[in-house]
Parts: structure tokens; sequence; C-alpha cells
């Protein structure tokens, strides 16, 4: 049985999850100094320096302060935290790297397709997020939030499980096509596709394990 999480706001600044975050909300700002210059108009300046840099913050916010706040904290294990630690160090990647490109874009200093980009980041996330599937356990801090999988045990790991082979496959070919040349928008839609058959599977199986019981 794993152990309840004893949660000190304060302990979470010296964890390396942490540090992660703050160098990417730094090295974000580093970026935009550089190419600010290159920018012709101000709402590029807004919207790729403040947009972001409020998303960043904003989200290291809420990842630091749900474990303690959330209503749900009591069920709340190492193993739980540690992967919703995980996932948040690895959006702020991700968010660098899309606003990076964008800053290149818009300064005229490097040209891309922007479809191959989406796609790519959206495979890599998928990765992510397949290989957490494979091992968290039934919490209301991270996974699919279904309400009929919450209340059905047996059902919420079947799926994840299941989902688990799905996203991580999505992953490594979204990954392959956007390292590729051709690249459209019914690729980068079809990012959804592994959400929609979880919802079904999840469905599926919660129905499949109430007629069981």
């Amino acid at each position: 049985m794993e152990s309840k999480s004893n949660y000190n706001v304060k302990e979470e600044f010296k964890k390396p999850w942490m540090h992660v975050s703050m160098f990417f909300i730094v090295l974000h700002v580093i970026n935009f100094s550089l190419f600010s210059s290159s920018f012709h108009s101000a709402n590029d300046r807004i919207a790729l320096l403040y947009f972001p840099l409020v998303t960043m913050v904003l989200t290291l916010a809420i990842v630091v302060l749900n474990p303690r706040c959330s209503k749900h904290r009591d069920t709340f294990t190492e193993r739980m935290l540690a992967s919703y630690r995980k996932i948040c160090a690895s959006v702020f990647v991700v968010l660098d790297l899309i606003f990076l490109a964008l800053m290149f874009k818009y300064s005229g200093g490097f040209l891309f397709n922007t479809l191959k980009l989406a796609l790519f980041l959206s495979a890599i996330l998928h990765l992510a997020i397949g290989m957490s599937f494979a091992t968290i356990t039934p919490n209301r801090l991270i996974g699919l939030k279904f309400p009929w999988l919450l209340s059905n045990e047996r059902a919420w790991k079947k799926t994840h499980r299941i989902s688990a082979y799905i996203w991580i496959a999505f992953g490594l070919i979204g990954t392959a096509i956007g390292l590729g040349q051709e690249v459209n928008a019914y690729m980068v839609l079809a990012s959804f596709l592994p959400t929609m058959i979880s919802f079904i599977i999840s469905l599926l199986l919660s129905q499949g394990s109430k007629n069981i019981g």
C-alpha cells in the first residue's frame, strides 16, 4: 500500500522538477530579450512574452498549491505527486519550445512549417502521457477524469493500461511524421483520436464491469 504524502510547499522548491520549471521560465525571458528587437508589432511582443509567461507562472502556482489546497489532498500519495511534477516540468519544456519557434517565425529569423511543428510537439506530449498511463494508479490528480472511471477502480486501471499503448503508438507515429516533410491539418486534428478512443474504451469497460458486478 502506498504511503500518503506529507506535503510541504517549502520543500517543493528544493526538488528537481521545480528547478527545471524555473529554468524554462527564465529561458523564455532570455529568448524573448534576444528576439524582441526584431519584432515589428507591439502585439507580437505582448503575445510572445506575457501570455506564455503568465501561463507558466499560473501553472506552476497550481501544481505547487493544488496538493495543499485540494479537497482530495488526503488521498494524494508520493507516487502520484511524482508523476504530477514530471508532467508539469514536461509542459514547461513544450511551451518554451513552441514559443521559441514562434519567436523565430515572427522575427523573420527562421522559416518552418507550423503544422509540422504542432504535430511533432503533440506527438511528444502523447508519448509522455502514454508512458505515465502505464504505471499510474487510480487518483483524482492525473489521468482520465471521466466520472464513470473515478467510481470504478477496475475499469480505471484497464482503461489506462490499454490507452497507454494507444497514446504511445500515436506518439511514435506522430514523431516520425513530424520529422518528415508532408504534414497537413488532418494529421494535426488526428491528435484528438487517442482521447476519443480512450473515451470509448472507458465507457465499454465501465459498463462491462457493472454487468459483471
